[in-house]
């Protein structure tokens, strides 16, 4: 009985996972539109993400204050910031605030219904963190930032040019 359950359960998980049916000449060319804007966004290494919800290493995750919790890339630096309204951080916003040399900056192109990701290092007084960034075509991005500190973090939420942003950066002690 437990092979039959299975064997319904493999064959309805191949089904919904099959090929995708091809896209429509409109969509493909909204796609590609959405690809070179934030192709673009990313070639400039001017950005910011402005994470709504943190995950931990374990996939728990709490929503948060966008504008106060965020990665940021500009001219050759790179910020983490994450913060809590409750909470009274070293960073003046509850949490804290890592600024950092960005070095090994990488663009990847995606295929033709993959979006761009960006991988890169980030050096600073308290250690090293590597930053993988994706984003889906409706504008939402994920980066999960892996490092010295002994946890693994994501943030996930909408991903902006720094003109477009709407972001407070707390002070860096460190």
């Amino acid at each position: 009985m437990k092979r039959v359950i299975f064997f319904f359960i493999a064959i309805s998980a191949l089904v919904a996972c099959g090929p995708s049916k091809p896209l429509s000449p409109e969509e493909q060319a909204e796609l590609n539109v959405k690809k070179a804007k934030y192709r673009d966004i990313f070639q400039s290494q001017s950005f910011a993400l402005e994470a709504n919800t943190v995950y931990n290493k374990k996939g728990q995750s709490m929503h948060v204050n966008s504008t106060i919790n965020f990665v940021l890339l500009k001219e050759g630096t790179g910020t983490l910031q994450l913060g809590f309204d409750q909470l009274v951080g070293w960073n003046g916003v509850g949490g804290i605030t890592l600024d950092g040399n960005v070095k090994n900056y990488e663009v990847i192109e995606g295929s033709d219904r993959q979006m761009p990701k960006v991988k890169f290092d980030m050096n600073g007084v308290l250690g090293w963190a590597t930053v993988n960034i994706s984003v889906n075509s409706s504008g939402m991005a994920r980066a999960t930032i892996d490092g010295n500190f002994g946890e693994r973090i994501t943030f996930s939420g909408p991903i902006y040019s720094l003109e477009e942003s709407h972001i407070y950066k707390g002070s860096s002690l460190f």
